[in-house]
């Protein structure tokens, strides 16, 4: 009857770190995606862009509220992919700080033009 239960405890703790391992590691759960090709990942991104210059001229009073959220995305970019990512964040901080500061229209329409141009050199390069 001892031996029976030793056996049951052994047994259960076998399984319990057979699931633990599992869990862990990923297993027998569904297999995840590749990650995107550098094609995909500048699509994305200028498709973000070109959506928001669309927004910003056709309503530039939520410009800036628009940019801010658009940012979160451009941030967490350029700190995962880098190289022109970093450049296309930063236009967009410049955009932003002239939108804060109730820059003139033509600055922000040029920094504007900045922001398509490194959006659509993502695609070029």
């Amino acid at each position: 009857m001892k031996n029976s239960i030793e056996n049951y405890k052994q047994l259960l703790c076998c399984i319990a770190l057979i699931m633990i391992t599992f869990t862990a590691t990923g297993c027998g759960g569904r297999e995840s995606s590749p990650p995107p090709t550098e094609t995909e990942k500048s699509k994305v991104a200028q498709k973000s862009i070109d959506d928001f210059i669309a927004a910003a001229k056709k309503s530039p009073k939520q410009a800036a509220q628009n940019l801010s959220i658009l940012m979160e995305s451009l941030e967490a970019y350029a700190s995962e992919y880098e190289g022109p990512y970093i450049e296309l964040r930063d236009a967009a901080k410049e955009l932003l700080s002239l939108y804060q500061s109730s820059a003139a229209k033509d600055k922000i329409d040029a920094q504007l033009e900045v922001l398509q141009q490194k959006a659509s050199a993502l695609s070029a390069g």
